[in-house]
Order: C-alpha cells, then sequence, then structure tokens
C-alpha cells in the first residue's frame, strides 16, 4: 500500500474530532501523523489536551490513541492520564495508578462513536511514565 492510500492518516484525524467533540475541548496530536503509523496494519499516537491554566485545579490531560487487529478486526481505543497541577490522577482503589479507557464502537472507514470512559488499573506500569503533563 502507498503513503497515498494509506487510510490510517485519515482515520487518525476523525478519530481525534470525534473524541474533540466527546470531551468538548481541542485535542492536539503531539507528534507527527507518519510516527504514529505502526507497521502496515496499527498505530499509535500520543494526543494531549490544551496545557493546564489559571490558579485553581489546573486541569489537563495526555492519552494514547491506537488502533491493532485484533482476531482481523480493527480494536480502537484512547487511554487518557489526567493531571491536576501537573500531578496524574488515579483514584483511591487503584494505588498502581489509573488510567480512564474509551473504546471506540463502529467503522474507522465510516464513522462510529466512542463509548463510556472508564477507569482502569495500570496493573503493569506500562503507562509509569506519564507522570506529569508534558513529560513524553
Amino acid at each position: 500500500m502507498s503513503d497515498r492510500d494509506d487510510p490510517r492518516p485519515r482515520w487518525i484525524i476523525r478519530l481525534i474530532a470525534e473524541l474533540s467533540t466527546l470531551l468538548q475541548e481541542q485535542i492536539s496530536l503531539a507528534e507527527p501523523i507518519e510516527k504514529c503509523l505502526v507497521g502496515e496494519d496499527a498505530f499509535s499516537c500520543r494526543i494531549r489536551s490544551s496545557p493546564p491554566q489559571g490558579k485553581g485545579f489546573r486541569l489537563c490531560w495526555e492519552g494514547v490513541l491506537g488502533m491493532e487487529p485484533i482476531d482481523g478486526k480493527p480494536h480502537t481505543s484512547v487511554s487518557l492520564f489526567l493531571y491536576s497541577r501537573n500531578r496524574r490522577l488515579a483514584t483511591s482503589d487503584h494505588p498502581e495508578g489509573s488510567v480512564l479507557e474509551i473504546d471506540y464502537e463502529g467503522s474507522l472507514e465510516h464513522g462510529g462513536r466512542w463509548g463510556t470512559p472508564q477507569w482502569l488499573p495500570d496493573e503493569f506500569g506500562e503507562y509509569l511514565t506519564y507522570d506529569s503533563y508534558g513529560d513524553r
């Protein structure tokens, strides 16, 4: 497949736009879209909200938007890491860290919708490097 025929950049742009609508805020791609493409059929992108502002809670987030084929079908989700005053937030029942996970339901080509967000534990510590906003 040539770069021109690869649908993944188009999917990434649309998924970010749909997620932006769901979260009701602007989302930035934190790396060039070409670096998001993994192999022939997957992608993984760093995304983020605007930097924290004001003097209150100073809320912001970063995340990973990804898609990989599982049993021949694309599985698309986003993992979000929330920060207040540049410290990563977690639920009290996840002492090892939490991630807010949202699965995408529907067609990457024709559209779908983001599902219900759910807090999951970072059981394997795979997201420990997301300790504070802008570290990556």
